[in-house]
């Protein structure tokens, strides 16, 4: 018989002699995004998220240009904040992990695209400068937000900070937001980035989705969030007495997705809060110009929204002719508007000189259909992947990652909506629209995979209940 020491010796043998298990990997489900495993977070990635956080919050609030405003000094806050974020991404892997993913590989062909027709502009001379702006400020924001947040938790502060960017830059308006002499509500006096009342419209439907998203997390103190309900409301108030009739038709179209997609309580409180509104803003705006600008919307007489129908009629038909001009490379980046003026002049009339005020003929004018093809393909496919996961956590009881997914597509549909009528493609909004979608479905889909039982077969649809499977604090 064997003592414990030869006992213990034996079995040692045994384990060094047998061959390691090997951890059995099942191929991804149909309609599931394959994933490779991700690098333990270090504190490299750690810095990086957080500054990439900070990055966000300080263009979301416009901070730089209040502090200009109020202060009459440039901070260089995001000189400061983001090349932590963007060294980051490049040398913690967040640019492979973000091109694993179709959303980001369009995306970038998008970007490829601008690049290889910069020699075919109309202007090199003004293309190049907005190329390498673009280029530093804007486009690398999808490996940041789409590469650095590694679980759950991190998108989910990636939300909560967007959703406080919106408080902040709501309540900015609270008391920054005036009346110009048309009686539209805009901030030109404090921000050239959101001054304008269209772009202010368009900025808030992109963050108040985000606002939404932390009322809806249990986890927050349930008075703070009864709370967030004031600036809800009042960034709702303020898109509307901004008169711009793209922010209410991207009202309109939140509206009908909540119908089309949200559940039986959002879609319910949808119809209350839109016969509120019904309500209340004709009283709120009485008399105003503001009324009496989206009443044209619906046959109203108003002259000044006339002419500026007319004037995005001419633009629009100029940017289509323009893209079937040239198909290729477009007119060159940014040089629609000088091209559209010169064009004019040696037709012997006068030129708009202004931009598309279209973002898809924006793009397909300036840098070719193949161009606008990426762009629509990047954008599509990240709202699949995202509705993909929607539909999945609902099925399966995970409610904050339905809600998170709910929220992305409310702010998306609707910012997307008002860029219709805006020459906005080449700004932040995108780049960090598709990172969030690659971000969110690669963490959500791990996380949902972690708590899945092994035997476990979807039957079907199944109501939300937050206290099936609760998300552990990863």
């Amino acid at each position: 018989m064997l003592n414990p020491e030869a006992l213990q010796q034996q079995r040692g043998n045994n384990r060094a002699l047998s061959p390691p298990l090997k951890r059995s990997v099942l191929p991804p489900a149909p309609g599931q995004i394959e994933q490779a495993p991700n690098p333990a977070p270090n504190a490299l990635q750690r810095l990086a998220f957080l500054a990439g956080l900070a990055t966000i919050f300080v263009k979301l609030t416009v901070l730089p240009e209040l502090l200009v405003t109020f202060l009459g000094v440039n901070t260089y806050l995001l000189w400061i904040v983001s090349p932590p974020a963007l060294f980051g991404a490049l040398f913690t892997g967040a640019i492979g992990r973000t091109l694993r993913q179709k959303p980001a590989r369009w995306f970038l062909w998008f970007f490829l695209w601008m690049m290889i027709g910069l020699p075919f502009s109309s202007w090199v001379g003004g293309s190049v400068p907005e190329f390498r702006y673009y280029a530093q400020n804007s486009f690398p924001l999808m490996f940041v937000f789409g590469g650095l947040a590694l679980v759950w938790s991190e998108v989910r502060s990636t939300f909560i900070t967007i959703g406080l960017a919106g408080v902040f830059i709501i309540g900015a308006a609270r008391f920054l937001a005036l009346n110009g002499d048309d009686g539209r509500m805009q901030m030109t006096s404090a921000s050239s980035t959101i001054g304008n009342e269209n772009d202010l419209a368009s900025h808030l439907i992109f963050v108040l989705p985000f606002v939404l998203f932390i009322a809806l997390d249990r986890r927050i103190n349930r008075f703070l969030r009864i709370l967030l309900v004031a600036p809800i409301a009042f960034g709702i108030f303020v898109i509307f007495a901004t008169a711009s009739r793209g922010g209410l038709v991207s009202l309109c179209v939140c509206f009908l997705f909540v119908l089309f997609r949200g559940s039986a309580r959002q879609r319910m409180s949808a119809i209350v809060v839109g016969g509120v509104l019904a309500l209340a803003i004709p009283f709120l705006l009485s008399g105003s110009n503001a009324l009496d600008r989206l009443g044209s919307l619906f046959g109203g007489q108003h002259e000044e929204a006339k002419e500026s129908g007319d004037s995005r009629d001419y633009l629009l038909r100029q940017s289509i002719i323009f893209t079937a001009q040239h198909p290729v490379f477009g007119v060159g980046l940014f040089q629609f508007p000088n091209f559209e003026g010169r064009t004019s002049i040696s037709a012997g009339v006068r030129g708009n000189w202004h931009e598309t005020h279209n973002a898809v003929t924006q793009v397909s004018s300036e840098c070719g259909v193949p161009a606008v093809i990426f762009f629509a393909l990047a954008i599509g496919t990240a709202l699949t992947s995202v509705n993909r996961i929607y539909g999945q956590a609902r099925r399966e009881g995970y409610t904050e990652i339905a809600n998170a997914s709910f929220c992305y597509l409310l702010s998306s549909v609707g910012y997307l909506a008002s860029i219709i009528f805006l020459s906005n493609a080449y700004r932040f909004y995108l780049p960090v629209m598709i990172g969030l979608a690659v971000a969110l479905t690669v963490s959500a889909q791990k996380e949902m995979s972690r708590n899945r039982p092994v035997n476990f077969v979807s039957t079907g649809w199944m109501p939300p209940v937050a206290a099936r499977r609760p998300l552990a604090h990863s």
